[in-house]
């Protein structure tokens, strides 16, 4: 592939980006560039001149080496949590900003020679039951050197430990998470304006679907409540659950919803499902339940936050690590990051003030 068409890829990607229309890039450009013009460039007939390059990287907020790095990305098996009222251009925009964080995380790591490939420890696991969902987030556990008895306070680290990509964006459209593989490597895109215990479940959900086989024959509804139970099953399995809760209960008060969400990073409506999944309360008290979150407004938000941090670390660590080695310039580092230099540079002067933290 040659520069010129290198470039027209990595134009319509970043217009994509953007969410926006080759007309809207041309109004946004204050039509200096034609849309005829904007056509040639896309499609690899010719490129323009340098005043026309940062014209386009500064309507489209992207830098100029943005259009002459590695060619498209190919993503595989993704999967989306989204809500339906997320428009055809929302989520090619997404994916985009999806591929887009992806392809930096890979080329860091190729600078820094590191190669960690996925073990999947689910290969092979084929589920057609809530029993058998259950018991995948227990051997997940084991396989992971978890108890099945104890909480686990940083969900998303624990991911990246076992090689997962993990990577947080910020996005105010109606979507939890992105999955997928990319050179055979899983990744997991959350929106950090979600809530952490969300943002938790979700990745788990998110990791259900890229490392466990469903039958054939599952309706994709059923699948994606068996990755639901899977999440809430691996943060707070059976043995948990009913030692938390007992073994039958006419009614569960929300301060004992508080203290178990607090303490084992689940949300409310998780536990109150699995309360009735594992038959600990009746159809009838669940549903009564959730008239309740939902009269009062907490089915997005509930009225008590996870407190521990939970976040992933990785991506930021490794671009400290080859900027400490002289791997990478501070320019390539914020370009990487997606971040100013000034930010990298702030960054660096923290962390020269602090050399033994």
């Amino acid at each position: 592939m040659n520069m010129s068409e290198t470039f027209g890829q990595r134009l319509k990607a970043a217009r994509v980006m953007a969410g926006l229309s080759m007309d809207a890039l041309v109004k946004r450009l204050g039509k200096r560039l034609s849309k005829s013009a904007i056509s040639k460039y896309e499609n690899g007939l010719m490129m323009p001149d340098s005043e026309h390059l940062i014209l386009l990287a500064d309507a489209l907020n992207v830098s100029p080496d943005f259009f002459f790095s590695r060619s498209i990305l190919e993503l595989s098996a993704v999967n989306f949590r989204k809500n339906s009222s997320l428009g055809k251009r929302d989520v090619e925009s997404l994916i985009e900003r999806v591929r887009d964080s992806i392809d930096r995380y890979l080329e860091l790591e190729s600078l820094l020679d590191l190669v960690e490939p996925f073990e999947n420890p689910l290969e092979g696991f084929i589920v057609d039951s809530s029993d058998a969902i259950e018991e995948a987030a227990l051997k997940l556990r084991s396989e992971w050197g978890i108890g099945v008895d104890v909480a686990i306070p940083h969900v998303l680290d624990l991911l990246e430990e076992h090689s997962v990509k993990v990577i947080e964006i910020d996005d105010m459209n109606d979507f939890d998470g992105v999955s997928g593989k990319a050179k055979g490597q899983p990744f997991i895109i959350l929106n950090r304006n979600r809530p952490t215990d969300r943002k938790r479940l979700t990745a788990l959900h998110e990791f259900a679907h890229q490392s466990i086989t469903f039958k054939a024959d599952i309706p994709d509804a059923k699948i994606e409540k068996l990755c639901h139970t899977f999440g809430s099953a691996f943060l707070m399995p059976a043995t948990i659950l009913k030692r938390e809760l007992g073994e039958k209960r006419s009614e569960i008060s929300l301060p004992e919803l508080r203290t178990l969400k607090e303490q084992y990073g689940i949300s409310m409506q998780a536990i109150m499902y699995r309360a009735k999944l594992h038959g600990i309360i009746t159809e009838h008290v669940y549903e009564r339940f959730l008239r309740l979150i939902s009269a009062q407004g907490w089915r997005k938000k509930e009225p008590v936050d996870y407190l521990v941090p939970d976040a992933p670390h990785r991506f930021e660590q490794l671009i400290h690590r080859a900027l400490a080695e002289e791997v990478i310039s501070i320019s390539k580092a914020a370009y990487l990051s997606g971040k100013s230099i000034q930010e990298i540079e702030k960054e660096l002067v923290l962390n020269d003030a602090n050399p033994h933290s």
